[in-house]
Parts: C-alpha cells; sequence; structure tokens
C-alpha cells in the first residue's frame, strides 16, 4: 500500500503518504484555487518518502469545496422547476422560526438559494399516493425551458410533488431537458433525495444542482493535476456520512460533500483509538479557521438525518459534526459594550495572524499562543513559517490589551480563555445533546490548533484521558486513507407497523441493494468486499422527528415488525426517557447503506520501551495566568518513543502540530506512538 490522502482546508492543506510500513505528512499553506496547495503537498510527501508520483497506488482527497460554495454563494446560477403553485416551497421552508428569529420578529431570514424570478411552475401534479391526477402538459414544460434558456441559467433543479412516491413526472421533465438542453446540469429530487417532506427535499436537490458545475469543474480540474503529477492510481472523495466515493459518482451528487471536510478526522481518531481499545471518545479537530467537534459512541460516529447549512435543510446522511468559529486564527477583538470576543471570523492563510508577517493587522488565537510561549517562532509548521513575536505583541497591545487596561500577557491570557470556553462550551453540547456524559469519555486532539488547547478544554470538561495521535496536526488527511466505499440509497414507506406490506418491504430491500451492488461493481469493489446495512427511519405517528434503527436481515415478514417496532421503541427510550403507549410506529423511509472496505494501513504499534527519560530541547517561560509563568522544558516529538513519560507543564513540537501539557496533566507514549495525557489530582 502506497496511498495519499489530502485534505484541504481554508488555511492549511495536509497530506499523507502511507507505505512502505511508514507515513510521511507535509503542511502547506492552502492557495486560492486549491489545486496549487494540493500539488506543493503531493510533490513534497513523494520526494520525501523518496518514491515516483507513478509509484502511489490509492490517492484519496477532502476539500470545504462544496460548503463554501454554499456559505459564500458562489454556486452555479440555478433555476428550480416544481409543480405550478408551488414554486415558493423554497422560500416558505417549514413554516417555523429558528433561534435568532424567535426573539427578532424583524430580522432577515437567510436569502433564498434561487431568488423568486428563477423558480418555475409546470402543469402536473401526483398526489400523495402516487396516482397521477394531473397529467404532465409538455407545452407549459417547453414553456418553462424556453424561460430558463432566455435567463442563461446554469443548472436546474426539478422537485415535484409526491415525486418520493412516483418518479414519472421528473423523468419526464429531465428527458425533454436533456433533448432540448445538455448543456444544463439537471438534478432530480427523486434521485437525489427520494424522501418525504416537500421542503427539505426540495432543499437538498437545489443545493445538489446550485453545487454541481462547480463540483464537476473541480473534480475535472483534480484529475488533470494528478494526470500531470503522474499518479495514475484510483481516486476517491470523501463525503459527509464518512464514506468515499470514486469522482464520477461524487461529481454527479454534489451534496453528499457539502461538509466532507471535518469527517475525515473522526475517522482517522476512531480508527486510532479502536487501536487503544478506546470505544467512547469525543473528537477535537481545531484548525486555522475553526473547531469541529464528534462523538464516538461504542465505537461507532452518530450520524444524523439531516442538517441546516446557511438556511437550507439539506438531507443526509451525515456524520454528525459540530462546528464553531473558533481556529488559530480567530480573531479577537472587543465589541461595543467592551467585552472581549474571539471569532467567528478569521484571518484565514493570507494575510493570517499579525505574527504570519504577511500584513495582518488583527491579533488572532495564534498571536496569543505564541505571546504565552507555548509556540516556538523558529519551527511552528516544522519551520516554514517564522514567526513574528514582535507582531503579535505589538497587535494584541493596540487591539486588546491597551484597550482592556492590561498588560499583554494577561490580555493574551483572556483571549486563550475565552477561546477554550467557547470550545469547551461546543463540545459539551455535542455530547449532551445525543444523551452522553463527556466525563465518561477520552478526547482526541487534533489538527494543527487543536492540541494546543485539548488539554485545556478537557479540564473544564472535567474529562481525565486526552489522546494525540502520532502527526495530530495532519490527522484529517490520514483519516482518508482508513475510510470505507460508502453509499446511502432510500425509499419512503410512511406506513404504520401494522398496516404496512412486508412484502412491500422486501421488494424495496432487493431493489436498492440490486442498485448499491451495480454501483459498488462501477466502482471497482470486489464482491467479497461489498456489504449491505438495512435500516428503517421510524417514528410515533404524529411525530415530526424519527430515529434511525438497524436492521439485521435482507428479508422480512409479519412476524419480524413487532421485533422491528421493538427496536424503535428501545431506541427512543434511550434517547428521549419514555415509550409512547398510545400511538402506533410508523416506518417512515427505508435505507441500504452499500460499504465497499478498501485497504487500510498497518498498525502503528511499535515494539520496544524506552529505558532513559527523554531530555528536552531546552527550557523557556510559559505564562499561565495574569501573574503566573512558569519555567517549562519542551521537546521534539521524533524523540519521544513507547514509554517516555512527561510531567506538566511541558510542550511538545513537531512539524505538523504543538502539543501543551498543562501542570494539571502528565504525559506518556504508549504503544502506537500516541501521547496520552492525564490529569493528575496535586496534592
Amino acid at each position: 500500500m502506497r496511498a495519499i490522502g489530502v485534505d484541504i482546508g481554508g488555511t492549511f492543506t495536509d497530506t499523507v503518504l502511507v507505505g512502505d510500513d511508514d507515513v510521511h505528512a507535509i503542511k502547506t499553506s492552502s492557495t486560492a484555487d486549491f489545486i496549487g496547495g494540493l500539488s506543493t503537498g503531493i510533490d513534497a510527501v513523494c520526494e520525501v518518502a523518496g518514491i515516483d508520483p507513478s509509484d502511489v497506488t490509492g490517492f484519496n482527497h477532502g476539500s470545504t469545496i462544496a460548503v463554501n460554495a454554499l456559505i459564500e454563494r458562489t454556486g452555479a446560477k440555478t433555476a428550480i422547476v416544481t409543480t405550478a403553485g408551488f414554486s415558493d416551497v423554497l422560500e416558505i421552508g417549514e413554516g417555523y422560526r429558528g433561534a435568532d428569529l424567535l426573539y427578532a420578529p424583524c430580522n432577515d431570514r437567510s436569502t433564498p438559494l434561487i431568488p423568486r424570478r428563477h423558480r418555475f411552475g409546470v402543469e402536473e401534479r401526483i398526489d400523495a399516493d402516487g396516482e397521477v391526477v394531473t397529467p404532465l402538459n409538455v407545452d407549459d414544460l417547453d414553456r418553462v425551458i424556453d424561460e430558463i434558456l432566455a435567463a442563461d441559467l446554469e443548472a436546474v433543479a426539478v422537485c415535484l410533488l409526491h415525486a418520493y412516491r412516483n418518479p414519472e413526472h421528473e423523468r419526464a421533465i429531465v428527458e425533454r431537458f436533456e433533448e432540448r438542453t445538455p448543456q444544463l446540469d439537471v438534478s432530480r429530487s427523486s434521485m437525489v433525495s427520494p424522501e418525504i417532506r416537500e421542503y427539505s427535499r426540495t432543499a437538498t436537490t437545489v443545493a445538489d444542482a446550485y453545487l454541481k458545475p462547480e463540483l464537476s469543474a473541480y473534480l475535472n480540474r483534480l484529475e488533470d493535476e494528478l494526470d500531470n503529477a503522474g499518479i495514475e492510481a484510483p481516486v476517491a472523495i470523501m463525503k459527509s456520512d464518512g464514506g468515499l466515493a470514486r469522482p464520477e459518482i461524487a461529481a454527479s451528487r454534489p451534496v453528499t460533500q457539502v461538509i466532507s471536510g471535518p469527517v475525515a478526522g473522526v475517522n482517522a481518531a476512531r480508527y486510532l483509538a479502536g487501536q487503544r481499545g478506546l470505544e467512547n471518545i469525543l473528537t477535537f479537530d481545531m484548525g486555522g479557521t475553526s473547531c469541529d467537534v464528534a462523538a464516538v459512541a461504542d465505537g461507532e460516529s452518530i450520524g444524523v438525518a439531516h442538517r441546516e447549512i446557511q438556511g437550507l435543510k439539506i438531507n443526509g446522511p451525515f456524520t454528525h459534526v459540530e462546528t464553531v468559529g473558533a481556529g488559530g486564527g480567530s480573531i479577537a477583538r472587543l465589541d461595543e459594550v467592551g467585552a472581549l470576543r474571539v471569532g467567528p471570523d478569521s484571518a484565514g492563510a493570507d494575510p493570517g495572524p499579525a505574527c504570519y508577517g504577511r500584513g495582518g493587522e488583527l491579533p488572532t488565537v495564534t498571536d496569543a499562543d505564541l505571546v504565552l510561549g507555548i509556540l516556538n517562532p523558529e519551527t511552528f509548521a516544522g519551520g516554514t513559517v517564522t514567526l513574528d513575536s514582535d507582531a503579535a505583541e505589538g497587535s494584541i497591545r493596540e487591539h486588546v490589551a491597551e484597550p482592556m487596561g492590561v498588560s499583554v500577557e494577561a490580555a493574551a491570557a483572556a483571549i486563550r480563555d475565552v477561546i477554550d470556553t467557547k470550545m469547551a462550551s461546543a463540545t459539551r453540547v455535542t455530547a449532551v445533546n445525543e444523551g452522553l456524559d463527556p466525563r465518561e469519555f477520552a478526547l482526541v486532539g487534533f489538527g494543527g490548533a487543536g492540541p494546543v488547547h485539548t488539554c485545556n478544554v478537557a479540564a473544564e470538561l472535567d474529562i481525565d484521558e486526552v489522546v494525540f495521535p502520532n502527526r495530530p496536526g495532519v490527522l484529517s488527511a490520514l483519516g482518508l486513507l482508513v475510510s470505507d466505499i460508502r453509499h446511502e440509497y432510500a425509499m419512503s414507506l410512511v406506513e404504520t407497523v401494522e398496516s404496512v406490506d412486508p412484502d412491500r418491504i422486501e421488494a424495496g430491500i432487493d431493489e436498492l441493494t440490486e442498485r448499491a451492488d451495480r454501483e459498488l461493481e462501477s466502482e471497482g469493489v470486489a464482491p467479497d468486499d461489498r456489504a449491505f446495512e438495512i435500516s428503517f427511519d421510524a417514528m410515533y405517528e404524529g411525530q415530526a422527528h424519527y430515529l434511525n434503527v438497524p436492521y439485521p436481515k435482507r428479508t422480512i415478514t409479519d412476524t419480524d415488525l413487532p421485533g422491528l417496532a421493538a427496536a424503535f421503541e428501545s431506541a427512543h427510550d434511550h434517547q428521549y426517557g419514555f415509550v409512547d403507549d398510545r400511538n402506533p410506529v410508523e416506518l417512515v423511509n427505508l435505507r441500504v447503506t452499500a460499504v465497499g472496505a478498501t485497504p487500510t494501513p498497518p498498525s502503528t504499534e511499535r515494539e520496544g520501551t524506552a529505558t532513559e527519560p527523554p531530555t528536552p530541547l531546552g527550557h523557556r517561560e510559559v505564562v499561565l495566568g495574569a501573574d503566573e509563568r512558569v519555567e517549562t522544558p519542551y521537546y521534539n516529538r521524533d524523540d519521544l518513543g513507547t514509554g517516555h513519560e512527561l510531567t506538566g507543564p511541558a510542550v511538545v513540537e513537531s512539524d505538523n502540530t504543538t502539543i501543551w501539557i498543562p501542570p494539571s496533566f502528565d504525559g506518556s507514549i504508549d504503544r502506537f506512538g500516541n501521547l496520552v495525557a492525564t490529569r493528575e489530582v496535586r496534592q
């Protein structure tokens, strides 16, 4: 196995090569077009590993392209075609106010992704049972196509009423577009998200169409760049559910990648924690722009059925990752009443923090960490970036310390405390919302900035064990190489357990499984490496939200249905604390998940144990608080081996991150190369 994983973030591009029983990692600055940073990383990591790019056997990639396009509104000029009279579904939504509007009714709602002039109704109607009430009017459809052509649009989302029950009219519309406008990218809801609930199905399809031209163009550029680099290996793209897809499938379903960036890190953390025997972990991934938090319970990542992104409720599945605007580049400032705020706005990679010396003038978390003495200005990012301590101090003095009337060190400590509290709160909410107690979990810290702050966050959450994987600054890139190909297929049922026909369910299982099997075959997955997981979305009749319940078999009869209902009630009791005896259980959706196993890196277990204590590179003063400083040893991560122990406070430096072990923690290197910090009660 000689595989490369490349994870592109807003600030840095991380590149990992696994092969010949070794792991090589490179961190480079991201570029505006993303491709430039990717190429630089590939060239550098192949040079370090001493191999030719043509020797690479696999290339897996994750990026923030899709979510950036939604946030920045840089997607295609898109039209929506829907049932006449329903063209405003996208703007009406689900008819409730979000938290931002609940107590501020005059605030503006998010601007719809498609303006009203580009929403078109066509004469047709299918009822909730899938029966045709009004046939599709082809003349009316041609009128709509003429208007779309006149508006010079680039993509079309087709979302008809009840198309999840009967896709006949949607298929006919897409065929007509293909005949008359083959240059347009068209997405249809009965293919993108064939599920009940009109608004979320519409929003998901709109997002898919909006992203399709940009994602397709990016993936084409990616493949061209890999060809130029001499990489001939199969390519796979990370998706929001933690699975991979081949580029041609990823390009046809761009909505599946809207939060793919943070998911690879969760996969890697789960994989490495599993080697230690840890099944319950919270992942803490802090980069330059944001911090992503997720939970792994009983060895499995927690999934959610939908996410709200930029005012759109998008159907998943998604690995449940909560993101907060807190990263190394998060800008510190005083608000209108003089309170210190940190983030969510970020200095990014360009100009970056003030200490980067690239023209940034505003103080950031990285500037504070440098002033506090945690970061080494000479070895930051493996020495590729030399930090300017004077610039960091000057920025904090001007924008925070002097307005607050405190010293620069006190201001830097305050910036650190605010950002740590913000991230601890996000981590706590992520766990508690899933009914989990964070004190019963280990915290896995990674990302370029994460290991500087993970122990502080753990202390706030009363967590006693922190795991820093080897090369934590590039863990998300490694996660791309421990992920499987994964696709999900759905069919809406919307019937109670008492009334549903099991033959209909079994026919649906067969249909979705056959489709999944064909797709895995097209991606080159061997039959022995294919697996299929069956599950149902279920709820009590009349509820608004459902739970996903795994089903262990490929067949179903009348005698299996009571057990399925009991499994749902057990899950409902665990999640919400009660069982409702008054209402029947309703099966909302059938889901089939196809998994194609991929090669994984060899175990990182190391032989031998250190017999001598580690030797620090030196000592430097670290600021703990406004009036508290401590002389602290700092170590080179490459000098630490299995069995080495550290007593906090200590700083561990590597070419991809810096690990801070505060006085209340001690550290040790386990047999897998992880640095494990445990909280000690001092006498």
